[in-house]
């Protein structure tokens, strides 16, 4: 039977993260590099089920991919060991990026928007981002850089703990996270008057919900059906904004980044009657904008269980 991503346990804890981190308070990133060495090769050895997940999804990029695959032959456990290797590094990143070692200088704008046109906008937003990537480093560098708040949804307790060690290894970075189960009434009133106060929410679209795996719609993702969240997308219509997809990617060849900012729609409405097709049609276009991404970035796309589960399994 296959299991819901969030029953599948979080093995690092809160002591652990700040072994790592004080490691690159005294050492500095090559020496949380080198210690991270291990620890990526060990969960890489004792993690199946990620290890097959990432095989699992190397391999359908390649064969969706045709042509256009990012690597030469059928992916191997070697290609599953670089892609361990690259989510190990993207704590490198977020820490980097927390400290103050990343600035908008080292950014590459992608996109048709630029975040300057979002910081000199009276209107807010809701971004929909992903697990491609790590958008904690553009929070990061937008917190430093811009005055307007970006919240930021989390499902996780992982995400809570690096966070929290994060502050005791740096008492002045300021983190806006909101921890949630799931997307109540509450929860979107307040929203919705961050929003109207001109502030942006960040959700990610490309898992299902915690609580209510059955409230998702299916698309083809890399030449699968698969499974996405309706509540970042309901959330859109009822914040009633502008929705923009958002990414933000290291350069693969390069000591920088790229950033994907594109408006999506300046409001999303789904009416009861038709809110399947539309879900559909939104949905169409992120995950276009997913599997692009995904061939440029093979290696960043971060979730590691069967991502093509059906959600009546969990």
């Amino acid at each position: 039977m296959m299991q819901h991503w969030a029953k599948t346990q979080e093995r690092g804890n809160y002591w652990g993260i700040i072994f790592v981190l004080r490691a690159y308070k005294y050492g500095g990133r090559w020496i949380m590099r080198f210690m991270l060495m291990p620890i990526i090769f060990y969960f890489f050895l004792t993690s199946k089920k990620a290890r097959r997940a990432s095989k699992n999804y190397l391999t359908r990029l390649h064969i969706f991919s045709g042509d256009a695959s990012p690597f030469t032959s059928a992916p191997t456990s070697l290609n599953s060991l670089r892609h361990f290797w690259q989510f190990g590094l993207s704590v490198v990143e977020k820490t980097d990026a927390w400290i103050g070692k990343v600035n908008k200088r080292g950014i590459k704008n992608c996109g048709s928007i630029h975040f300057t046109d979002l910081e000199n906008s009276s209107r807010g937003g809701i971004l929909i981002g992903s697990h491609l990537g790590n958008i904690e480093v553009a929070r990061a560098v937008a917190n430093q850089t811009y005055k307007k708040r970006m919240n930021i949804l989390v499902f996780t307790q992982h995400a809570q703990s690096f966070n929290r060690a994060l502050q005791e290894l740096n008492g002045n970075v300021a983190i806006d996270l909101i921890q949630v189960t799931e997307i109540d009434m509450a929860l979107t009133i307040m929203l919705r008057e961050r929003v109207d106060q001109g502030e942006l929410v960040v959700i990610v679209g490309d898992r299902v919900s915690v609580t209510r795996p059955e409230q998702s719609v299916r698309h083809h993702f890399l030449g699968m059906p698969a499974d996405f969240a309706i509540g970042p997308w309901v959330l859109a219509s009822i914040l009633e904004c502008p929705v923009y997809f958002f990414f933000f990617l290291r350069s693969p060849h390069q000591a920088n980044y790229h950033l994907y900012l594109d408006l999506a729609t300046e409001q999303l409405r789904l009416p009861r009657r038709n809110r399947h097709q539309l879900l559909q049609r939104v949905l169409g276009q992120y995950v276009a904008q997913l599997e692009y991404l995904c061939r440029l970035y093979p290696y960043q796309w971060f979730n590691f269980y069967n991502f093509w589960q059906q959600h009546k399994d969990s």
